[in-house]
């Protein structure tokens, strides 16, 4: 038993002597930087709103890639700062389980299926959900402006039924 007791302790008064840390002071970070005047903000009327979409027949979309009209949308900003030159928007959300690119729709009892929806830039390209977007130059001190986007449903192969066709994206502004 005595000889137990002094294995036990050996190999706690081990344990302890191998569980201490060293700490040194190695080295220092130094961080610079600038705080610019390059953004503008988000007029109160974009910063939640809704597009409508209108009724869709089910029966359009006959394969995939079969598409809505574009439904026009728009951010608008106001009082850029001084050192304004130029934003991206980039959509973020639920995607579609068979094209990515798209946004998914809201499932649940009711839904429709066989769709996502695209967001497009101003010239009808589709934006990808999670990429940013084409450039927009900005004026410095420009006192408001307009990000203009389209939205439409896509069908993503699957097969396509009636019901509601709701989705929601956040979008984040980034400043050159």
């Amino acid at each position: 038993m005595k000889g137990l007791k002094k294995v036990i302790l050996s190999s706690v008064t081990l344990l302890l002597i191998n569980n201490t840390q060293a700490v040194a002071h190695d080295g220092t970070i130094n961080i610079t930087g600038d705080i610019t005047d390059n953004t503008c903000i988000v007029s109160p009327d974009s910063q939640n709103f809704t597009v409508e979409m209108g009724n869709v027949a089910s029966k359009q979309f006959h394969q995939t890639g079969d598409a809505t009209r574009y439904e026009p949308f728009a951010i608008y900003l106001e009082k850029c700062g001084a050192a304004a030159s130029g934003v991206t928007v980039t959509f973020t959300g639920p995607t579609n389980s068979l094209n990515p690119d798209l946004l998914a729709l809201k499932g649940g009892a009711g839904a429709a299926t066989g769709m996502g929806l695209g967001i497009y830039n101003p010239d009808k390209t589709l934006l990808s959900i999670g990429k940013e977007s084409e450039q927009t130059t900005l004026t410095p001190d420009e006192a408001s402006v307009t990000l203009s986007f389209y939205a439409r449903y896509v069908a993503d192969g699957s097969s396509v039924t009636g019901g509601n066709a709701n989705t929601s994206a956040t979008f984040m502004l980034t400043y050159a």
